[in-house]
């Protein structure tokens, strides 16, 4: 796995390298002493919020997906903050100090009236799994759901979805394989979870999955339905069985969700120690498990 994931395919840098040098080219890292702050879409509330305390004039927050974060940074576009919703991903950088910012819970938002129930045949936005850690997740939740509760047939999702879910019957473990997902029918796909709430925001799709401190971050609990999913597959703790999501970058374990925020500079460091005066519950997380 970590060599499939440190040695990308020459496609996927290619990529990189595009968004890197244009990204450079708009707004250089480290120019003019700011601080560089890479963030999930997920935690842009607590970056924005730290910003304040540190000196928000001169902290550049930009909304990246916690793979292709790890995946610039990688390729050398090192900032000097990256937030992260995966904990997983830390065995691929090597930050100078890392923070624990705790657990957070998976949620169903939706424009309407509906309830999981729904589920089957809503217009549903998702995350690409290749890019973000919640499109794996909301993947495996989604097989939870159909298995245990038959709320949505799984052949459907296979195939709007382009994904495959193999059952280990050797140790009852299931691997999903994403690497070439693309969403059709009643899905809808960004790279992102910003782009997914795009989506429902505009009326494109129904419901989105999304994680607690990006639904506080945005307002939504006074603008859309928001549907608890059944606890055992909030992604609080690991979940029922083990998952692993097959990836452009490799193979993954998906387990709880878990936050970090890691400094890659002394001017990262002390941004840490701002998000450290922070009480985080406020943004839907949470420091025990709930």
């Amino acid at each position: 796995m970590k060599s499939k994931f440190t040695l990308l395919s020459i496609m996927a840098a290619a990529i990189v390298a595009v968004a890197v040098t244009a990204s450079l080219l708009l707004n250089p890292l480290g120019g003019r002493g700011s601080v560089v702050v890479f963030t999930a879409p997920t935690l842009v509330g607590v970056a924005k919020s730290a910003a304040g305390l540190y000196d928000s004039d001169i902290v550049d927050v930009r909304s990246i997906g916690s793979v292709m974060g790890v995946r610039l940074i990688q390729s050398g576009s090192v900032p000097d903050v990256f937030l992260s919703v995966d904990w997983e991903l830390l065995r691929y950088i090597q930050p100078r100090r890392v923070l624990d910012l705790g657990h957070f819970r998976l949620l169903l938002v939706c424009r309407d009236d509906y309830s999981l129930n729904d589920l089957g045949h809503v217009k549903l936005g998702l995350a690409n799994p290749n890019f973000a850690p919640i499109g794996y997740r909301s993947l495996a939740a989604i097989y939870w759901l159909g298995t245990k509760y038959e709320l949505v047939r799984l052949d459907e999702v296979s195939r709007s979805l382009n994904v495959r879910y193999i059952h280990n019957s050797s140790d009852h473990s299931v691997w999903i394989v994403v690497r070439d997902f693309e969403a059709s029918g009643r899905f809808m796909a960004r790279d992102d979870l910003a782009g997914v709430a795009a989506l429902l925001e505009g009326g494109a799709v129904d419901c989105i999955f999304a994680h607690s401190p990006f639904i506080v971050a945005r307002g939504y609990a006074g603008r859309f339905k928001i549907i608890e999913m059944p606890d055992e597959i909030t992604f609080l703790h690991d979940p029922p069985i083990k998952f692993v999501a097959v990836t452009e970058s490799g193979f993954i374990k998906v387990k709880a969700f878990r936050a970090f925020a890691a400094s890659f500079t002394t001017a990262g460091d002390n941004f840490l120690d701002k998000i450290g005066q922070m009480d985080l519950e406020r943004y839907g997380l949470w420091r025990g498990r709930g």
